[in-house]
């Protein structure tokens, strides 16, 4: 570290004060000009830090709520028909996986069709858990 060999701590502060001692015009005037955008740039980092760090309130998350003397028809109906909606949205994302896939190259028939094989299977287990869960339950 050669370079700041011949520099020392003590130098420098004399120097920057013997440059503050001469008198020249309009140094107060250039000396607030500088002061101003820095002061100005660290006053909105503070008010940004300040406004961010309050936290914001919590948020109610509520959930659906079922009688307690509900049927195990009634709830089957009710997953049957919340099944239907995640499977409209699955279409619609698989069309649009579909559509990226036929853009880039893919062979999107042979991959829709696996995985309709292998949507159908899954299905059909989970259908067969829910007929031994309901026999079990009568």
């Amino acid at each position: 570290m050669s370079f700041f060999q011949d520099a020392s701590l003590k130098g420098g502060v004399a120097d920057l004060f013997g440059y503050m001692r001469e008198q020249r015009g309009g140094r107060l005037l250039i000396l607030l000009l500088a002061c101003v955008p820095t002061a100005t740039i660290v006053a909105m980092f503070y008010f940004d830090a300040r406004d961010k760090a309050t936290r914001p309130p919590p948020t109610v998350t509520y959930f659906e709520s079922w009688p307690a003397d509900r049927s195990v028809e009634e709830s089957l109906a009710a997953i049957r028909e919340y099944q239907k909606k995640k499977d409209a949205m699955r279409a619609r994302e698989r069309e649009a996986y579909k559509a990226l896939g036929s853009a880039v190259g893919m062979d999107v028939e042979t991959l829709d069709a696996e995985a309709q094989k292998d949507e159908a299977e899954r299905r059909a287990k989970a259908e067969a858990d829910i007929a031994a869960r309901v026999g079990a339950s009568k």
